[in-house]
């Protein structure tokens, strides 16, 4: 593959992954509005598969953790805090989602998500010192931005286009994070330790997954 392949629509993988997010969604929201039996399922899918820095400091710790901790590193990927955050990841997932999927395959797009996502999860263990449960699949987000970036560099290194609107978006991508910080409820809860690790794990991974690709990010 020489450039990224641009994708008219999703494939059906990524559609159904879609659907578990958002099927999570509605199961919390028909939970809130008490038609399900229950009373918090969001909390209880949480504690089972969002993941937990206590946890990850208590491993470090040598100490115990749940058998659910070790499928967290994915699981909290697949879960969000809400309507808008779900629709915002979303949209995200589909489009640049898509993109990639059509261009590496469905194969080597599960191993970016995965690896991403654990990245993520690993850079917010490391550096967070929250005890709130983090979720969303915003790490692997940023995972698929560092791969499309590493193939804009690619580019850039072999034709010596300018290296402007690469990084432009490095910076549009710290502001945008520094910004949602503190701006969002609670001034901590955007967990950018995890969108860093997932950038730097699809720019790290992405000449494994395409040795030849190379092309302009359409981001």
């Amino acid at each position: 593959m020489n450039q990224p392949v641009v994708a008219r629509g999703a494939p059906p993988l990524l559609w159904i992954m879609a659907a578990i997010f958002c099927g999570f969604e509605l199961v919390f929201g028909l939970s809130a509005a008490g038609l399900l039996p229950g009373s918090d399922w969001r909390t209880a899918v949480y504690l089972h598969a969002a993941f937990f820095d206590l946890w990850f400091d208590e491993l470090l710790d040598g100490g115990e953790v749940p058998p659910w901790f070790w499928s967290s590193w994915i699981t909290h990927a697949f879960l969000h805090g809400g309507a808008l955050h779900l629709a915002m990841n979303t949209a995200v997932f589909l489009a640049l989602g898509g993109y990639i999927a059509r261009g590496l395959g469905t194969a080597s797009f599960l191993v970016l998500f995965v690896v991403t996502a654990i990245a993520g999860a690993l850079l917010y263990g490391l550096l967070a010192t929250s005890n709130a449960p983090m979720v969303g699949a915003s790490g692997a987000l940023f995972g698929f931005i560092g791969a499309l970036k590493f193939w804009e560099w690619r580019y850039i290194r072999m034709t010596g286009a300018a290296a402007n609107r690469f990084w432009g978006t490095i910076i549009a991508l710290i502001v945008i994070n520094v910004l949602l910080a503190f701006s969002m409820p609670g001034g901590g809860s955007l967990a950018w330790e995890a969108h860093l690790g997932g950038f730097l794990a699809g720019f790290a991974i992405a000449p494994i997954l395409a040795p030849q690709a190379a092309g302009p990010s359409p981001i």
